[in-house]
């Protein structure tokens, strides 16, 4: 898999793969002959306008393809389906077939992955995808499997940084009560609070009706959530802290997964890889574009080591405080392969 990565990007996503991933050599499984076309429905927070719908195109069409048209994959961006919390209750409950989300929002049904939230833990997005893709992913699939959820792939978001109204983020003292949009996750709460922000959870949907209301001072994504939310236009100040490297889970009802044939799981699977090198190669380049972007249009400040590093000792003691809700040796495994 060739990165294409330049500029900004290998900067901020150090360490992107840039091998080529094997192609898969077992030959495109059949359906049983006479089996009934079902429908999937699978839903996204995010417009249409954003690498993860691509990646959720691209995974339809495979598996169209793949199944001679049997398996239909109905794609529902924007939250058509309703809210990232319904509609991981709709997936747990079999009534929505797949969505996407982050780790965060997971962690109200599988609190070990919280852990994905800790601050300032990734140190690459490579070291990411390898730990994805390796024991730590096998053993959070093995937890978010027993709540219901089948976790299929994998689709980075990037650093997450922050977005205000107030002042530029230098040093944590720079966050002194200012409101911040936050994911509903107890570890992003703790982690701006020991900050001394005043952290408010808050679904995406509601987030540019807060800011342009001022119910909020800022929020905290990635700079491609950023210019496709047009948060920009109702705020002035960037700072590129990366406190967390995030992604996207892409899941499937448990129920659903268990029923498919051998065959069938194999083309999910066929599907997914596509889907997801293809997502990894083509987010670096937005990331770029989108900073870019939002240098013309708000003050962005860019961290510096030494300012990162005072934010890292400040949220260090949040580790600690989720030891007993994510436990201790899994925050260890991930220190051992992520940071």
């Amino acid at each position: 898999m060739s990165t294409g990565i330049s500029g900004i990007g290998r900067r901020r996503l150090v360490g992107l793969s840039a091998a080529t991933a094997a192609s898969l050599s077992l030959a495109r499984p059949a359906l049983a002959q006479g089996t009934r076309a079902r429908t999937w429905r699978f839903g996204s927070p995010l417009p249409t306008n954003s690498t993860y719908y691509q990646a959720m195109t691209i995974f339809a069409d495979e598996m169209a393809k793949q199944s001679n048209n049997r398996i239909k994959v109905e794609l529902y961006p924007s939250g058509q389906l309703g809210g990232l919390k319904d509609m991981l209750t709709a997936v747990q409950l079999g009534t929505q077939s797949m969505l996407i989300t982050v780790p965060a929002w997971f962690s109200s049904f599988v609190h070990q992955m919280d852990v994905f939230s800790l601050p300032f833990l990734v140190a690459s997005p490579q070291r990411l995808r390898n730990a994805l893709e390796g024991p730590l992913g096998q053993r959070m699939a093995g937890y978010c499997a027993a709540a219901g959820f089948q976790m299929l792939g994998w689709w980075i978001t990037g650093p997450r940084d922050m977005l205000n109204n107030v002042r530029p983020i230098h040093t944590p003292a720079d966050m002194a009560g200012i409101k911040l949009r936050v994911i509903a996750s107890q570890v992003y709460i703790e982690t701006f609070k020991r900050l001394g922000a005043n952290p408010v959870a808050m679904d995406t949907s509601e987030c540019y009706l807060g800011l342009q209301q001022h119910a909020i001072d800022g929020l905290e994504n990635p700079v491609t959530d950023i210019v496709i939310g047009k948060y920009y236009e109702v705020t002035k100040y960037l700072s590129t802290t990366g406190h967390v490297v995030d992604f996207f889970v892409a899941a499937m009802n448990k129920g659903l997964w268990d029923g498919l044939s051998p065959a069938e799981q194999e083309m999910v699977r066929q599907a997914m890889k596509k889907a997801d090198d293809w997502q990894w190669t083509e987010q670096p380049k937005q990331l770029d574009a989108a900073l870019e972007k939002l240098r013309t249009l708000v003050q962005v400040n860019d961290t510096t080591p030494e300012e990162r590093a005072a934010f890292v000792t400040a949220t260090r003691p949040v580790y600690q405080q989720f030891e007993a809700s994510i436990g201790k040796d899994v925050i260890e495994q991930a220190i051992r392969e992520l940071a």
